[in-house]
């Protein structure tokens, strides 16, 4: 399938005056910013998509964001990845509409959200990269705009924070996906949390099989609902700036984001709620025989990363969805077939159904709870802490609450010690 790696580029500047080694004009331009882990995609075969790879080039040149560059080469990686599936090149475009490359795509995207496998959010937004990358393509003379889609003008209102109201003219195509969400309840991502039993089987199997790595940060998703890009990027002086909540015994904040290297969704930051036990937990992981032989094979600042792959390489989006799938399948091939669709996300999901269920039975005023909700997972606005709102209270199963969730959140020391032995010899 095709892949995506990180490389570093020194743009180049042609000097007519000057030759390289290898008799070629061309110098390193010291006028142009040095491009660091540039998001390049190769098919199955090794061969590069020259033109996708150049695409994020010019994007990261421009001065966009790595991470929305991220973004849209991941979208475009799976785009690759159908391509080499159905075994058609990029630029085919037949007469026949519905054989199109792109309309293709846009039904598999749609089949794909139906079933369950894309968020109606992720299945929009991939449609929407890869259109913009089309664009992109037919502005640089790559492709012919004939037969690609029509475009439309649409006209969207957004409302300010003061309540005025703002109009927006758009463009947009007929290829467009709307971005629909599935009826029923769910929380973050359209997501919906893991049951207290679905919770304990699956650390009881990642400990079983000795998946140490995916073990410990689930244990973390769980009991902190921090994200996985957070958790990839948690360092071992992460551990050690931890200090403990004035106001609930058992619990240690430890700041993430900005100026931390701990990475944040919208560069948010913040304090994560850690259990003690679950510190400590890490802490005796951080010392490990296991983690130091891979510490031993990492190389500068990654050293200091709290879990690194076998190889002493940190946790890149594409190494941690290779290592979830296998996860998936180890799962699956075990009769554990509820986690067929397992992400990652639902760690969080559940810390946050927990938590928002703790506030509303222990905080006299819902807007206690909102607050107490929004810093601890670090949401950007209320509006998605609401979301965890609306499931508690229509949620129809109405589990109760995991007396071992109350138990870290009650500062019962001796009781969330006993349970944090639990978990971890599930």
């Amino acid at each position: 399938m095709a892949i995506r790696e990180k490389f570093n580029y020194k743009l180049m500047r042609l000097d007519t005056s000057s030759s390289d080694e290898f008799g070629m004009p061309w110098v390193v331009d010291d006028t142009q910013n040095a491009i660091y882990d540039c998001p390049q995609i190769f098919h199955e075969n090794g061969e590069p998509w020259v033109e996708a790879n150049i695409y994020a080039i010019q994007r990261l040149a421009a001065g966009k964001n790595i991470e929305t560059v991220n973004a849209l080469m991941n979208h475009l990686r799976d785009y690759a990845e159908f391509l080499e599936g159905v075994g058609v090149d990029w630029r085919h475009f037949p007469n026949k509409k519905k054989q199109r490359c792109l309309v293709r795509y846009r039904g598999h995207l749609i089949e794909r959200r139906d079933e369950g496998g894309l968020s109606p959010s992720t299945t929009s937004a991939r449609m929407s990269a890869v259109v913009a990358f089309y664009r992109w393509a037919h502005r640089e003379g790559l492709i012919e705009r004939e037969n690609l889609w029509e475009d439309k003008q649409q006209v969207i209102s957004r409302y300010t924070l003061v309540g005025l109201k703002r109009t927006i003219a758009i463009t947009s195509s007929d290829l467009a996906i709307p971005n629909r969400k599935r009826p029923g309840a769910s929380v973050e991502d359209g997501l919906l949390p893991l049951s207290n039993t679905s919770r304990k089987t699956l650390l009881a199997f990642l400990k079983r099989q000795g998946m140490t790595e995916l073990y410990l940060m689930f244990a973390i998703g769980f009991y902190t609902g921090a994200r996985i890009e957070t958790i990839r990027t948690l360092r071992l002086s992460t551990l050690e700036s931890a200090r403990s909540d004035p106001s609930i015994d058992n619990l240690q904040r430890v700041p993430v984001g900005p100026p931390t290297q701990v990475k944040t969704k919208f560069g948010v930051s913040g304090d994560l709620l850690f259990p003690s036990s679950i510190i400590v937990l890490l802490q005796e992981y951080a010392m490990s025989a296991r983690r130091l032989v891979r510490q031993a094979r990492a190389t500068g600042e990654e050293k200091s990363l709290l879990f690194l792959t076998t190889r002493g390489r940190k946790y890149e989006e594409g190494s941690f969805t290779r290592l979830m799938s296998e996860l998936r399948k180890k799962l699956m091939k075990n009769g554990h077939v509820e986690f067929g669709r397992l992400k990652f996300h639902q760690s969080r999901a559940t810390f946050g159904t927990q938590l928002m269920r703790l506030c509303l039975e222990t905080m006299e005023r819902t807007d206690d709870a909102i607050i107490f909700v929004r810093d601890a997972m670090l949401h950007k606005d209320e509006s998605t802490t609401w979301k965890y709102i609306r499931f508690v209270q229509s949620d129809p199963i109405k589990e109760k609450l995991s007396d071992q969730f109350f138990d870290f959140f009650s500062g019962r020391e001796n009781d969330s010690d006993a349970l944090i032995e639990d978990v971890i010899n599930e």
